[in-house]
């Protein structure tokens, strides 16, 4: 977990705030499941996705860019891109593997949220497939890019 440091600052790991956001949607599937809000993937529509959405807006993408805001230039949730080269988005890194990997979200496997789907990228971040990764292990770094280059961010210090 992260600490708390002076001046009222977080510095916490993007890995961390991807486990955050992991748990918090965790946390909800039993309400949803008690308003009668489908969120499996086979059977989930807008209202899910739009739950979602909004809590990677608010732990995962505010946090990254210092600021609250509706719009983020950060690839969305749960969005089949075809390039990542233009765009910020969350690198996935598996251990002892030299393939890259965008987050697009979490899904089911043998229980709720178990896997992650990404897209596999190519050395220019054109996407070549998507497929899933079981969450246990990964981990998460933010690719941005900064006047064309690009730039990872494995934590950050959020003003609280």
């Amino acid at each position: 977990m992260g600490d708390l440091i002076m001046g009222d600052k977080w510095k916490t790991s993007v890995t961390e705030l991807m486990t955050i956001f992991r748990g918090a949607l965790l946390s909800i599937i039993p309400w949803l499941e008690k308003a009668k809000i489908k969120w499996k993937e086979s059977e989930a529509y807008d209202d899910w996705d739009n739950i979602a959405e909004s809590l990677y807006k608010n732990i995962v993408c505010s946090s990254l860019t210092g600021e609250v805001a509706s719009e983020y230039g950060i690839a969305k949730y749960n969005f089949n891109y075809d390039n990542y080269a233009s765009i910020d988005f969350i690198e996935v890194r598996v251990d002892n593997s030299e393939k890259k990997f965008a987050f697009v979200a979490f899904q089911n496997n043998a229980s709720p949220l178990d896997s992650v789907k990404v897209a596999e990228l190519d050395k220019t971040n054109t996407v070549i497939d998507y497929t899933n990764l079981k969450f246990g292990g990964l981990r998460f770094v933010f690719a941005r890019n900064i006047d064309g280059k690009r730039e990872l961010v494995g934590s950050v210090e959020i003003e609280l």
